[in-house]
Protein backbone atom coordinates (compact mmCIF):
# COMPACT_ATOMS: atom_id res chain seq x y z
CA UNK A 1 0.00 0.00 0.00
CA UNK A 2 2.76 2.56 0.78
CA UNK A 3 4.89 1.09 -1.94
CA UNK A 4 1.76 2.13 -4.22
CA UNK A 5 1.12 5.55 -2.20
CA UNK A 6 4.37 6.13 -3.25
CA UNK A 7 4.41 5.25 -6.75
CA UNK A 8 1.16 7.44 -7.55
CA UNK A 9 3.11 10.55 -5.77
CA UNK A 10 5.89 9.84 -8.19
CA UNK A 11 3.59 10.03 -11.22
CA UNK A 12 2.36 12.90 -10.18
CA UNK A 13 5.93 14.57 -9.90
CA UNK A 14 6.66 13.02 -13.61
CA UNK A 15 3.32 14.43 -14.87
CA UNK A 16 3.14 17.90 -16.69
CA UNK A 17 4.20 20.50 -14.05
CA UNK A 18 0.55 22.27 -13.55
CA UNK A 19 -0.65 18.66 -12.19
CA UNK A 20 2.41 17.96 -10.52
CA UNK A 21 2.86 20.37 -8.05
CA UNK A 22 2.08 18.23 -4.55
CA UNK A 23 -0.45 20.31 -2.95
CA UNK A 24 -2.34 23.09 -4.19
CA UNK A 25 -1.23 26.21 -5.26
CA UNK A 26 -2.01 29.60 -2.72
CA UNK A 27 -3.93 31.09 -5.76
CA UNK A 28 -5.74 28.10 -6.70
CA UNK A 29 -9.37 28.61 -6.98
CA UNK A 30 -11.90 25.72 -4.96
CA UNK A 31 -12.62 24.35 -8.02
CA UNK A 32 -8.85 24.13 -8.64
CA UNK A 33 -8.43 22.49 -5.54
CA UNK A 34 -11.48 20.02 -5.67
CA UNK A 35 -9.66 19.19 -9.56
CA UNK A 36 -6.44 18.44 -8.49
CA UNK A 37 -7.09 16.76 -5.16
CA UNK A 38 -10.05 14.25 -7.10
CA UNK A 39 -7.16 13.83 -9.80
CA UNK A 40 -4.57 12.75 -7.27
CA UNK A 41 -7.41 10.33 -5.95
CA UNK A 42 -7.92 8.69 -9.48
CA UNK A 43 -3.98 8.23 -9.80
CA UNK A 44 -3.96 6.35 -6.60
CA UNK A 45 -6.87 4.37 -7.19
CA UNK A 46 -6.07 3.42 -10.93
CA UNK A 47 -2.80 1.82 -10.05
CA UNK A 48 -4.24 0.09 -7.15
CA UNK A 49 -6.41 -1.22 -9.39
CA UNK A 50 -4.67 -1.72 -12.57
CA UNK A 51 -1.33 -3.20 -10.75
CA UNK A 52 0.59 -0.30 -12.66
CA UNK A 53 4.16 -0.28 -12.48
CA UNK A 54 5.96 2.63 -12.71
CA UNK A 55 6.56 3.13 -16.18
CA UNK A 56 3.02 2.22 -17.15
CA UNK A 57 2.05 5.01 -14.82
CA UNK A 58 4.55 7.40 -15.59
CA UNK A 59 3.14 7.22 -19.33
CA UNK A 60 -0.42 6.46 -18.62
CA UNK A 61 -1.36 9.99 -15.79
CA UNK A 62 0.23 12.31 -18.06
CA UNK A 63 -2.23 10.87 -21.08
CA UNK A 64 -5.32 11.45 -19.09
CA UNK A 65 -4.19 14.79 -17.54
CA UNK A 66 -4.18 15.33 -20.78
CA UNK A 67 -8.01 14.84 -21.73
CA UNK A 68 -8.98 16.57 -18.68
CA UNK A 69 -9.37 20.34 -19.89
CA UNK A 70 -11.40 19.03 -22.51
CA UNK A 71 -13.74 17.10 -20.35
CA UNK A 72 -13.84 20.26 -17.46
CA UNK A 73 -15.11 21.97 -20.38
CA UNK A 74 -17.44 20.22 -21.79
CA UNK A 75 -18.99 19.84 -17.91
CA UNK A 76 -19.31 23.10 -18.05
CA UNK A 77 -21.15 23.29 -20.79
CA UNK A 78 -23.05 20.33 -19.70
CA UNK A 79 -23.98 22.41 -16.81
CA UNK A 80 -24.73 25.55 -18.54
CA UNK A 81 -27.19 23.92 -20.99
CA UNK A 82 -28.91 21.72 -17.69
CA UNK A 83 -29.93 24.98 -16.39
CA UNK A 84 -30.77 26.21 -19.29
CA UNK A 85 -33.00 22.63 -19.78
CA UNK A 86 -34.65 23.06 -16.27
CA UNK A 87 -35.86 26.68 -17.57
CA UNK A 88 -37.24 25.35 -20.60
CA UNK A 89 -40.83 25.63 -19.31
CA UNK A 90 -40.06 29.94 -19.51
CA UNK A 91 -39.10 29.49 -23.35
CA UNK A 92 -41.60 30.57 -25.32
CA UNK A 93 -39.90 29.90 -29.00
CA UNK A 94 -40.10 26.82 -30.20
CA UNK A 95 -37.20 27.53 -32.12
CA UNK A 96 -34.99 28.32 -29.39
CA UNK A 97 -36.43 25.45 -27.38
CA UNK A 98 -34.68 23.30 -30.47
CA UNK A 99 -31.50 25.17 -30.55
CA UNK A 100 -31.42 24.07 -27.03
CA UNK A 101 -31.95 20.37 -27.46
CA UNK A 102 -29.85 20.49 -30.41
CA UNK A 103 -27.08 21.85 -28.51
CA UNK A 104 -27.84 19.31 -25.12
CA UNK A 105 -26.97 16.52 -28.17
CA UNK A 106 -23.96 17.75 -29.47
CA UNK A 107 -22.36 17.94 -25.90
CA UNK A 108 -23.40 14.50 -25.72
CA UNK A 109 -21.53 13.36 -28.65
CA UNK A 110 -18.78 15.57 -27.98
CA UNK A 111 -18.19 13.72 -24.50
CA UNK A 112 -18.41 10.64 -26.47
CA UNK A 113 -16.04 11.44 -28.90
CA UNK A 114 -13.65 12.49 -26.51
CA UNK A 115 -14.35 9.38 -24.51
CA UNK A 116 -13.62 7.41 -27.52
CA UNK A 117 -10.04 9.26 -28.75
CA UNK A 118 -9.00 9.07 -24.85
CA UNK A 119 -9.59 5.44 -24.62
CA UNK A 120 -8.00 4.73 -28.65
CA UNK A 121 -4.95 6.06 -26.71
CA UNK A 122 -5.02 4.44 -23.22
CA UNK A 123 -4.71 1.53 -24.99
CA UNK A 124 -1.71 1.82 -26.54
CA UNK A 125 -0.25 2.69 -22.91
CA UNK A 126 -1.92 -0.17 -21.10
CA UNK A 127 -2.42 -4.30 -21.42
CA UNK A 128 -5.17 -6.22 -22.88
CA UNK A 129 -5.93 -6.55 -19.28
CA UNK A 130 -5.44 -3.46 -17.84
CA UNK A 131 -7.88 -1.98 -20.34
CA UNK A 132 -10.39 -4.62 -19.34
CA UNK A 133 -10.10 -3.32 -15.90
CA UNK A 134 -10.27 0.02 -16.66
CA UNK A 135 -13.26 0.24 -18.53
CA UNK A 136 -14.63 -1.45 -14.99
CA UNK A 137 -13.01 1.13 -12.73
CA UNK A 138 -13.07 4.44 -14.91
CA UNK A 139 -16.49 4.93 -15.66
CA UNK A 140 -17.22 5.09 -11.72
CA UNK A 141 -14.33 7.29 -11.27
CA UNK A 142 -15.33 9.30 -14.17
CA UNK A 143 -19.11 9.70 -12.73
CA UNK A 144 -17.80 10.75 -9.29
CA UNK A 145 -15.31 13.14 -10.42
CA UNK A 146 -17.98 14.39 -12.53
CA UNK A 147 -20.49 15.15 -9.81
CA UNK A 148 -17.75 16.67 -7.37
CA UNK A 149 -16.80 19.00 -10.20
CA UNK A 150 -20.26 19.85 -10.75
CA UNK A 151 -20.89 20.58 -7.25
CA UNK A 152 -17.63 22.67 -7.92
CA UNK A 153 -18.99 24.49 -11.02
CA UNK A 154 -22.01 25.17 -8.94
CA UNK A 155 -20.45 26.87 -6.16
CA UNK A 156 -22.12 24.59 -3.75
CA UNK A 157 -21.61 24.75 -0.07
CA UNK A 158 -20.45 21.98 2.04
CA UNK A 159 -21.64 18.43 1.48
CA UNK A 160 -24.09 16.54 3.85
CA UNK A 161 -20.83 14.75 5.17
CA UNK A 162 -18.94 17.96 6.74
CA UNK A 163 -17.01 21.18 5.18
CA UNK A 164 -14.92 18.87 3.25
CA UNK A 165 -17.59 16.75 1.91
CA UNK A 166 -16.46 13.39 0.84
CA UNK A 167 -13.30 14.67 -0.39
CA UNK A 168 -10.76 13.78 3.42
CA UNK A 169 -10.99 10.12 1.98
CA UNK A 170 -10.58 7.83 -0.95
CA UNK A 171 -13.72 8.14 -2.16
CA UNK A 172 -12.99 6.01 -5.61
CA UNK A 173 -12.13 2.80 -3.11
CA UNK A 174 -14.15 -0.18 -3.82
CA UNK A 175 -16.94 -0.53 -1.53
CA UNK A 176 -16.56 3.32 -0.69
CA UNK A 177 -19.82 4.54 -0.33
CA UNK A 178 -19.36 7.76 -1.59
CA UNK A 179 -22.62 9.44 -4.36
CA UNK A 180 -21.38 8.30 -7.74
CA UNK A 181 -25.02 10.04 -9.23
CA UNK A 182 -25.64 12.93 -7.94
CA UNK A 183 -29.33 13.97 -8.30
CA UNK A 184 -29.42 16.74 -11.73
Amino acid sequence: MIRTLALALAVMIAAPAVHAQPGPAPGMTRREKIKKKIRTLRAYTLTEELQLDEATAGRLFPALAKWDDEFDKLLQQRAELERQLKAADAIKDPRALDRLIDAAIANQRAFWDVQDKRLAELRKILTPAQTARLLVVLPALERKIENQLRRAIRGGGPGPKGPKGDLGKNPYAPGADGDDDDAR
